[in-house]
């Protein structure tokens, strides 16, 4: 994450969490979201580098994240949580993908206050965490790796969590990707804006 100097005396961070791909365009265009709901905005280098996978470099991408660095990256991302709240009043954590499923293991954390997450179809190995804070989890209808509807009674179950699942595949945000979706982008975008006024009244 860059360095938070000169950030202090605004309200609210958003902590972002990107894919196998590192910070691309799509992640770049959330950041952009994000401050203009007011957050400041930390993108997440998963791998402590600039180069960013190309989407016809996923297995690439997928092999690096899984050899270098891991679901359990969440436990360096914590101590940032622990960093940023001596600066913000409210922080939340947003993911998308493998992002998402990072966000997830990070809502057990005191520091954090909401969590976001697109498509993340790796927590369904995680359902033994119990968010502390509120959780808006999207979905996508199609997902080539598990069938969705099969943990979203699970997560329902959760009083701190909200799921959605939306018409399309795995990637129906991302405007540079060959699954996008623009009529789930948008709505998934309306869902965050509501969950972000919820956060902040809450």
């Amino acid at each position: 994450m860059q360095k938070i100097e000169h950030k202090i005396g605004v309200g609210k961070a958003v902590v972002i969490v990107p894919e196998i791909y590192g910070i691309n365009q799509y992640i770049k265009d959330w950041a952009d979201f994000f401050k203009q709901q007011g957050y400041e905005p930390f993108c997440v280098d998963l791998c402590d580098r600039d180069h960013v996978y190309r989407y016809s470099e996923s297995n690439e991408a997928y092999c690096d994240f899984i050899s270098k660095v891991g679901f359990g990256r969440y436990k360096e991302i914590a101590v940032d949580l622990e960093v940023l709240k001596d600066h913000y009043k409210k922080i939340i954590v947003f993911g998308s993908s493998v992002g998402a499923t990072i966000a997830w293991r990070l809502t057990e954390n005191r520091c954090c206050d909401g969590m976001i997450g697109y498509y993340g179809s790796r927590i369904r190995d995680y359902l033994d965490v119990s968010p502390v804070c509120p959780c808006l989890l999207i979905f996508a209808e199609q997902e080539e790796s598990f069938v969705v509807q099969s943990i979203i009674p699970m997560l329902d179950q959760m009083e701190k969590v909200e799921t959605f699942v939306l018409p399309g595949k795995h990637g129906f945000a991302d405007r540079y990707g060959k699954d996008f979706y623009e009529q789930s982008g948008n709505k998934g975008l309306d869902m965050v804006k509501y969950f972000l006024r919820k956060i902040e009244h809450g």
